[in-house]
């Protein structure tokens, strides 16, 4: 990896078109079971909310990392889900 970077924002649009093509497929086949919202659900339909959520970050994990490496970026995913990726621009072998 070479120096931190904040990509063009065409090419953040189109990652963001990229995975919200992945993310509406998989969520319809991925759905929670409970007609509840999360604030009132039992702690087990919150157990298998959290499972889904797990289950979609291993999922798309390896597909936006290559995205990414396809078009010249590391990216680097944060300890804490509230703060942003961050990017990389690759050396060129």
């Amino acid at each position: 990896m070479s120096e931190l970077v904040s990509p063009p924002a065409a090419l953040l649009e189109e990652y963001r078109q990229y995975i919200e093509g992945l993310r509406v497929p998989w969520c319809a086949e991925n759905r929670s079971r409970s007609k509840d919202v999360y604030e009132v659900m039992s702690e087990r339909d919150r157990a298998e909310v959290h499972g889904i959520m797990a289950c979609w970050v291993r999922y798309i994990t390896p597909l936006a990392e290559v995205w990414w490496k396809e078009r010249g970026y590391s990216i680097v995913w944060p300890d804490d889900n509230t703060k942003p990726e961050q990017y990389y621009r690759l050396q060129a072998a």
